[in-house]
């Protein structure tokens, strides 16, 4: 796939990849409270995406992906310091993509130039489904000052223009609007639903009541969705990663759902 400049036209939601803060502390599996706002980014996809048809919404049990031992991974985030669980991370991959997983990891115990060749792998997925799941509540507007001071950074970084960054930050509240009041509560769901020409976002509430639901159809948008997980420098790689070398049992999978 073409590499993209950062003035060049790719989705604003993937445009962003997410990066530590300074004082973040990192201990696998598990990741800082600051990193999952950075991930918030993502869904901007809102923005320019189109409301998806009364179609059933991504599942975790899905029977369209890949099945068993090095098919999925899982991480916890929890909140540097006081140790309180924020939410937990949970991505299971298609069956064109597996054998490939199952090749690096069966057998082998993590490693540094293993974990750099599933990230790669995993970076090249066109048909994933991410499902994250708070664990405590999130005020909205602590949300949406994170995402901004993280689309600075990312910004800073080269990778998306001044013009997507004040598009982004302007838009929140209006491509938010059914979260502004509400915020983000204990069980709400994000879903995204990687395709090859597509990735959809869904936000559900604990009572399965659907408050957003878009999709974005671009042939960059896949790649860049993986990346963000899966680059050089996120929190999110090392964790997921190292979650393929430990495969868990149907029973623990069905658990962490």
């Amino acid at each position: 796939m073409p590499s993209q400049s950062p003035g060049s036209h790719v989705p604003v939601p993937w445009s962003i990849v997410w990066f530590s803060g300074k004082d973040s502390q990192i201990t696998n599996p598990i990741m800082t409270t600051r990193s999952f706002l950075l991930l918030a980014c993502l869904l901007v996809s809102l923005a320019v995406g189109t409301r998806a048809a009364a179609a059933p919404l991504p599942s975790l049990d899905s029977n369209e992906l890949a099945e068993g031992p090095y098919s999925s991974m899982h991480m916890l985030l929890e909140k540097t310091f006081l140790k309180i669980d924020v939410l937990t991370v949970d991505m299971r991959f298609g069956k064109e993509i597996h054998p490939r997983l199952v090749q690096l990891a069966r057998g082998n115990a993590y490693s540094d130039a293993l974990g750099d060749q599933v990230a790669q792998v995993a970076i090249g997925a066109d048909d994933a489904l991410i499902q994250l799941r708070f664990v405590r509540d999130v005020a909205f507007d602590q949300w949406t000052d994170s995402v901004r001071e993280n689309l600075q950074q990312v910004r800073a970084a080269g990778l998306i223009t001044a013009k997507v960054q004040q598009q982004v930050s302007q838009g929140l509240p209006q491509w938010f609007a059914p979260l502004r009041k509400r915020g983000y509560k204990e069980n709400d769901r994000f879903l995204y639903r990687v395709r090859p020409d597509s990735v959809r976002t869904a936000v559900v509430a604990a009572d399965g009541k659907v408050l957003v639901d878009r999709t974005e159809k671009d042939e960059h948008a896949p790649r860049v969705v993986m990346a963000g997980y899966f680059a050089p420098g996120t929190d999110f790689r090392e964790p997921l990663v190292r979650s393929l070398f430990e495969p868990e049992s149907e029973d623990q999978v069905r658990a962490n759902r």
